[in-house]
């Protein structure tokens, strides 16, 4: 599978050593201290009970192919830096996809078993199958929350001509989406644009759907938009994209007008080493995104960027989250010292 496609079934990752860090604001997660790895003899963690009393910080598969004790599950650490394993999801190395809301209360994954997508509420102690047309079960299956963590996006992008759907995780409705393929992102108002295939998949557009209607306002985009389900600012004005070119790397964030398509802004990141832009992750405020980079030495790093002024801030994970393409986390982000 090639870079892009991993990355549209996990989101994101990073490979780095933790470091002491201090919240990026109020509400963030507090001061977490990392120590060195010790997964060869770390006892293995307790299964995920049905309601936690603090946030989720992220999740990662601990699994790098070498690890002999490694059982395949999923691990999730909270903001105080408690672990648990979710041992009913489907493992990374089967394909399996979780994603963390940016809130930390919400756990969306695909069910060992059956392969159906469920979502968890940790607050609440809930759980419940998300209701994807027939025949999305397991790999074929790409979800993503929307910033306020009110909206899960799910798509096919093995069924291109099945429509995805917009759950609403507060009232249970879906929303089934009146144009095929895949979904570029959720506004916080609920507005979801789509990445629409046309002329033989030659051309991308993008519509802005709506309950009830679809905008007559389209524009071709870029087809890797559709990847993350993370792209659409919270107030649905912009769609961000980390610089890539029809697959050529590049070592930009820019900005796009959600209405007409055109260019608004343009930065490349204030990071040292910086070789270029792996992926967009998502927004983590009106003005920030966060990405995942590869640095000058091969070193994969996840850092919080301005989209006006290109300053960025590193975001530090232990040395547990190794595989760059298993890492995804909630908005709980710390900044290095």
């Amino acid at each position: 599978m090639d870079k892009f496609g991993r990355i549209g079934l996990a989101f994101v990752s990073l490979l780095m050593a933790g470091t002491v860090s201090q919240p990026v604001d109020t509400a963030a997660a507090p001061i977490v201290h990392f120590a060195a790895s010790t997964r060869a003899t770390k006892p293995p963690a307790r299964s995920l009970p049905k309601k936690l009393s603090e946030p989720i910080r992220y999740a990662y598969s601990p699994c790098d192919g070498f690890t002999k004790s490694c059982d395949g599950s999923w691990h999730v650490v909270t903001t105080s830096g408690k672990q648990w394993a979710v041992r009913d999801a489907l493992p990374d190395e089967d394909m399996g996809k979780v994603a963390v809301s940016p809130d930390g209360v919400l756990l969306a994954y695909l069910h060992a078993k059956s392969e159906r997508l469920m979502l968890r509420d940790l607050e609440r102690g809930t759980v419940r199958i998300v209701p994807t047309p027939k025949g999305w079960e397991g790999r074929e299956v790409s979800f993503g929350f929307s910033r306020n963590s009110r909206w899960l996006a799910v798509d096919s992008m093995d069924h291109p001509k099945s429509r995805a759907i917009r759950y609403d995780v507060k009232t249970s409705k879906v929303l089934t989406l009146p144009r095929a393929c895949c979904v570029i992102g959720v506004a916080d108002a609920g507005t979801t644009f789509v990445a629409v295939h046309k002329d033989s998949a030659k051309t991308t557009e993008a519509y802005a759907v709506r309950p009830g209607r679809t905008s007559k306002v389209r524009f071709p985009v870029l087809p890797y938009l559709m990847l993350a389900k993370t792209h659409v600012s919270p107030d649905g004005r912009l769609l961000a994209f980390d610089g890539q070119e029809y697959g050529v790397p590049s070592r930009t964030v820019g900005t796009l007008d959600a209405k007409t398509g055109q260019i608004v802004s343009r930065v490349t990141p204030d990071i040292d080493g910086l070789r270029e832009i792996e992926s967009f992750v998502y927004w983590y405020d009106a003005n920030r995104v966060l990405i995942h980079i590869e640095t000058q030495g091969h070193e994969g790093q996840l850092h919080l960027v301005d989209v006006r002024t290109g300053l960025a801030e590193r975001v530090p994970l232990p040395e547990e989250a190794f595989d760059l393409h298993s890492v995804i986390v909630s908005s709980h982000v710390e900044v290095a010292e």
